[in-house]
């Protein structure tokens, strides 16, 4: 079985709570602490896709003033690692984004005017690459929105309270 190693200590699972004024820089670093056994190959890929979807949310919580905490949690059993990531951002309509989040990853052309009018849209302050990476990462994904009884629901504008993403990768070698 896997672990993760989370400053200097081996886990199965290691949670960590951020809020809307949390310092990027700082919680860089901190995942710079983390490694996943039999995953060695993967680990940049697999920092850098869970930041730009931690950026994402803190946005979302600072435009909303969400205070509720943004939750990471990793998780190694059973031969993969899994990762959620939830937050209390309002969720978003995924048909918005420059490609159909069910298509397959290898098909979105990331040099599409789609993505350079979304960009432009967004006055150069979104991408839509977080969830596309996310997508590249890992070997699962999956995104579902819950209401403020905290039940998944369809995203729906001032009626999704927030997003849960859980991803997983299958674990390569033990180490």
């Amino acid at each position: 079985m896997g672990y993760i190693k989370y400053k200097e200590k081996k886990y199965n699972l290691v949670s960590i709570k951020l809020s809307k004024s949390s310092d990027f820089n700082a919680l860089l670093k901190e995942f710079h602490t983390l490694f996943f056994s039999g995953l060695d190959k993967k680990v940049e890929h697999i920092r850098y896709a869970i930041l730009e979807l931690v950026n994402n949310s803190i946005r979302a919580h600072k435009e909303l003033d969400r205070n509720d905490p943004i939750t990471i949690s990793f998780s190694m059993n059973d031969n993969f690692l899994t990762i959620l990531i939830k937050d209390a951002g309002g969720g978003f309509n995924t048909s918005d984004l420059p490609y159909d989040i069910n298509q397959d990853v290898s098909d979105i052309d990331m040099n599409n005017s789609s993505f350079q009018d979304y960009r432009e849209k967004h006055s150069y302050k979104r991408f839509g690459m977080g969830l596309l990476l996310t997508k590249k990462t890992f070997d699962s994904f999956k995104i579902t929105f819950y209401g403020n009884d905290g039940k998944e629901c369809p995203w729906e504008q001032g009626v999704s309270r927030g997003t849960i993403i859980e991803m997983r990768s299958r674990i390569e070698n033990e180490q």
